[in-house]
This record gives structure tokens, sequence and C-alpha cells, in this order.
């Protein structure tokens, strides 16, 4: 592919618990929970480093990781074994250090799932998904996670099909429930929360398209445009 590729690609995998992301005999090393449980940042930054290493040597450069999210209900299955934990401080410290083990061997990083999965136990490939904060309490966590890797050079963020509908009320508070769009189809969180308040000037990927907490929002023909016009890449 790069070798005929007159613009050299993007070719991106979901390392996030280890090499068996990018092929089906890489090395599973452990999801966002286990690492997290050992409460040892370096353990995450080897999951970046051997994880992308792999990833690296079949020819990929983008990892669909880390995982940023925080877990706060134990009904969430999307993200109960994924994510680094319950504690903002921690996904924080790990997410940054998984970047930097999967810099250290040459692989960019799409952090995700912006703007934050976890409250809601409903999953977002089959429903709507919802982050409860308001503007303040997001920017104490999901935001403090995302800023510290955008201080360390993160390359790209996934965008997810989130609704934000406190925050969204603090900035119209005539919105209603059929107007609050996804992360991924809201202006508002993908370009002025997300390039303005937090200045990342990086590359804005969504999560896969199909998935429900995007198409049920409007039709196909509509909702790529769409994505484009919020932010996305």
């Amino acid at each position: 592919l790069q070798k005929y590729a007159k613009v050299p690609v993007f070719i991106a995998c979901n390392t996030e618990m280890g090499g068996n992301g990018c092929c089906s005999d890489g090395t599973y090393i452990g999801s966002g929970i286990k690492i997290g449980a050992t409460g040892k940042v370096e353990y995450a930054r080897s999951l970046g480093k051997y994880a992308n290493e792999e990833a690296a040597s079949i020819g990929c450069n983008m990892a669909f990781a880390p995982v940023c999210d925080i877990h706060y209900n134990w009904e969430n299955t999307e993200v109960v074994s994924r994510a680094f934990g319950n504690d903002a401080l921690r996904v924080a410290d790990m997410s940054r250090a998984y970047m930097e083990g999967a810099h250290e061997v040459g692989v960019a990083c799409a952090a995700k799932h912006f703007p934050g999965n976890g409250q809601d136990f409903r999953d977002a490939h089959i429903s709507n998904n919802v982050n409860h904060f308001t503007h303040d309490k997001w920017m104490e966590t999901y935001g403090h996670v995302y800023k510290t890797l955008i201080d360390g050079g993160l390359d790209a963020i996934m965008g997810g099909h989130i609704l934000m509908p406190e925050y969204m009320a603090e900035i119209d508070p005539d919105i209603n429930a059929d107007t609050i769009m996804p992360g991924t189809l809201c202006k508002e969180i993908m370009t002025d929360l997300l390039r303005g308040e937090l200045g990342f000037n990086g590359m804005v990927v969504t999560d896969a398209s199909h998935m429900v907490g995007m198409t049920n929002r409007m039709k196909r023909k509509d909702m790529l445009p769409a994505a484009i016009n919020a932010g996305c890449d």
C-alpha cells in the first residue's frame, strides 16, 4: 500500500490490548482494566510499546488507542474491561503512558472515545449513549484526560457517538432531546470544545459510522457531511 500510494496512507489497527489487535497471531497483553488494576504506569507504557511494535512490523502506523474512557457505571458494557479504571487521574496518566510507548516505536495514536464513554448502561453500537456531565464536571474529568494527552503530543482523536445533554443545555437552554446530536455530529463538541477550548490541532476520526448511536439521527447521505461540518476529518 505504501509503495504504490502517491500520498503516504494511515494504516490503523486496534491495539488497545496488544498486538492481537493488528493480526490474528499477535500477542494479547492485557485489557485496560487489567493494566489499570496494577497501578503501575510503566505497564501502560509497555502495553503501548510492545503492542504497536508488533503492529509496525506488519505495516500499521496508527493505533485506535488508548481508550481514554472513565468507567463510572458498572452497567456500561462497552468499556467495562477496556478503560483503565474509574479515576480520571489514573486514566490520564496511563493513557499518556500508552501513547508514549506507541510513539517510541513510531506509531501514531487516535485516543478514544471523545467526549467520553463510561456513564450510560447503553451501548452506542446499538442505541444512544449519554455522557451526563456539565461543562465544569467534564473539564475536571474527561477534559483533564484529553488535555493531558494533547499536551503530550496526541496525533489524533476518535470521536464517539455520545450525547452530552447537560453540556448542550448550558449552551442552549431551549434545546430538546430531538435536536441534541452525538459528539460526531455536533460542532459544539467536536470543534468548539475539542479544537477551541482544548486546543487540539490533530486529526479527528469517527468511531464506526454504522453504529446506531450515529445512524439513528439522520440518513447516511446527510450524516456523513454533517460529521465533516461538525469538525471530523
